[in-house]
């Protein structure tokens, strides 16, 4: 291992762990993905195009109507049959509830809770991301048997398979969401509470993060500004997006020096535990695991662990962050 940057890196241990040791060996991508971009060669792309057929417009919306007549009817297994077998569902507070046995058990609750309610709905939009994916913002309107109403605003992603048109992913959206910005928000949105400005609270390194959401609500930009006394300011850039492929949160991470690393991100209760790795300005490699933890809203503690540069595990870290008062 380089001397020199090991001399470095122990003395700057919070800056590297913020920036997985200025920045960070691209993590393989899994199988799956791998095999799409393979499948999916530009020629191939380009003639898929973005936009469904009219035919297919209507096999989702006569889908759609098909899931509320099995809502009415009580029907568990009808409405099974139109989730896809890794489907997920998420509610308003952000809970996700994935896979059809895990779903089997929530609708079974829910139908009977809606005993003696008339379920009707609407469609608002119907947009096609792709020829074999969908997303549906709706409305459910629930009449209970005393005539008292309430509502439910949706946004269902519906992909192909084969003939059939089933629920990959279906969220409920606050009714006061006037336009929902992008489907990857919806898978971001748990995150919405890093955005603004943070002060880290050690005296050994002053670190300055500005959250902002990106045009359409697609992505978090993170923008970290590392001062140490005697070195130039290190600035770090980390993108958080939704990779809807692999079902996953994903960051990609550049520095001012020349580093650039990516992440895989996954929600554990009020943390964040993101595996990252990447490749320094010398060619050298680090990786490390990350945990973004919310405290309350004025308050994250960021931790760095199982952290190594050149196959040489360094120590773990520790940074605690408040929110700066706005101007």
């Amino acid at each position: 291992m380089n001397a020199p940057r090991l001399r470095l890196t122990v003395g700057c241990a919070a800056l590297a762990a913020l920036v997985v040791l200025a920045a960070s060996a691209l993590v393989p991508l899994p199988r799956e993905a791998g095999a799409f971009a393979q499948e999916r060669s530009a020629p191939a792309a380009a003639k898929q195009g973005a936009a469904g057929s009219t035919t297919d417009e209507q096999a989702v919306r006569k889908a759609s109507a098909g899931y509320l007549e099995a809502m009415n009817k009580g029907d568990l297994e009808a409405r099974l049959a139109f989730w896809a077998p890794d489907a997920e569902y998420v509610n308003e507070a952000g809970k996700v509830t994935r896979g059809r046995e895990a779903l089997a058990a929530l609708l079974k609750k829910g139908i009977a809770d809606l005993k003696g309610t008339k379920v009707t709905g609407k469609i608002n939009s119907l947009k096609f991301l792709r020829p074999d994916t969908a997303i549906v913002d709706g409305v459910l309107e629930f009449t209970s048997p005393d005539g008292s109403k309430d509502s439910d605003r949706y946004l269902v992603v519906w992909t192909k398979s084969g003939e059939r048109w089933l629920i990959s992913s279906a969220h409920d959206v606050q009714e006061e969401t006037n336009e929902v910005p992008s489907l990857a928000y919806l898978q971001l949105k748990q995150l919405d509470w890093l955005v603004g400005e943070w002060q880290d609270q050690s005296d050994k390194v002053d670190v300055n993060i500005a959250c902002r959401w990106d045009r359409n609500k697609a992505f978090l930009l993170l923008d970290y500004e590392i001062k140490q006394p005697g070195q130039d300011a290190l600035q770090v850039t980390v993108r958080v997006g939704w990779d809807g492929r692999n079902g996953m949160v994903r960051s990609w991470v550049f520095d001012s020096g020349g580093g650039f690393g990516e992440g895989y991100w996954e929600r554990d209760g009020n943390r964040w535990v993101v595996g990252a790795a990447g490749i320094l300005p010398d060619g050298g490699t680090g990786s490390a695991t990350y945990v973004y933890e919310f405290v309350d809203t004025n308050n994250f503690v960021w931790r760095s662990f199982d952290r190594e540069v050149d196959g040489q595990p360094m120590s773990d870290a520790e940074v605690k962050f408040s929110r700066k008062a706005a101007k």
